[in-house]
């Protein structure tokens, strides 16, 4: 049986005038992905690693953690060290399907991006994977609210940036025979067609494990996708 992890949902934060934290949670892809992260749990006697990721405007660090952390927290932040307004949102669901929030990985958008800032500056992409992964002035059909850049440096696609997710979602989980279950929903932030691009991406950028797109209506109805093995044109980068 694969290792399996799970990436519950891709919600949104911003700060508004008063500095509150405006939240667009994806609460229905949250609350699938730990719905089978404790049933994994009650079968197996083992919490599998379970992330949720967070897009976002302004520096994530600085605008959207609790104050007095560590630089190693600040680097792999839990949802319970985020601003309590997010915890808040999310603090329900969990204490209901039994998953403490410390239990679980806050991935965000500034790492992502400075995840695939670092691959294409120290690996040998080859052109045709890059131009996939950065956009010079176009916005990401897939997800414009994703592919933005400053000045005139290349724009990152949506692709890339949920490429650099599904990475971060197994990153304690190296064996070739990892499962990563991905639950979201169809918003602006994460559109089905960026996501699709966001697995092959993936793939060709070297991630050993398999992948399942699962999608979460807006009534809560979950659409099963197909596990997906990899089936890279690269090494697998380990920056």
């Amino acid at each position: 049986m694969p290792s399996v992890c799970i990436l519950a949902g891709n919600s949104r934060l911003a700060l508004r005038e008063d500095l509150s934290v405006a939240v667009q949670p994806q609460l229905g892809a949250f609350e699938a992905g730990l719905t089978l992260a404790g049933d994994i749990l009650a079968e197996t006697g083992v919490l599998p690693m379970v992330s949720v990721a967070f897009d976002h405007r302004g520096v994530f660090r600085r605008q959207f953690l609790v104050p007095g952390l560590s630089n190693s927290q600040k680097r792999h932040p839990r949802l319970s060290q985020l601003h309590p307004e997010i915890v808040a949102i999310f603090d329900d669901s969990a204490r209901r399907l039994g998953i403490p929030l410390e239990q679980i990985m806050a991935l965000h958008e500034d790492s992502a991006r400075t995840h695939i800032d670092h691959l294409l500056s120290t690996t040998a992409v080859p052109w045709e994977v890059r131009s996939r992964m950065t956009s010079m002035g176009e916005i990401d059909a897939a997800a414009p609210a994703c592919s933005v850049g400053p000045g005139n440096r290349p724009r990152i696609t949506c692709a890339a940036i949920t490429s650099a997710y599904f990475r971060a979602a197994c990153s304690t989980a190296r064996e070739s025979e990892t499962l990563l279950e991905v639950f979201f929903e169809d918003t602006p932030w994460s559109r089905v067609l960026a996501y699709v691009r966001g697995l092959q991406l993936s793939h060709t950028l070297g991630s050993a494990g398999s992948i399942r797109l699962n999608l979460v209506d807006s009534d809560g109805t979950l659409q099963r996708g197909e596990i997906i093995p990899c089936q890279s044109i690269m090494p697998a980068y380990q920056g």
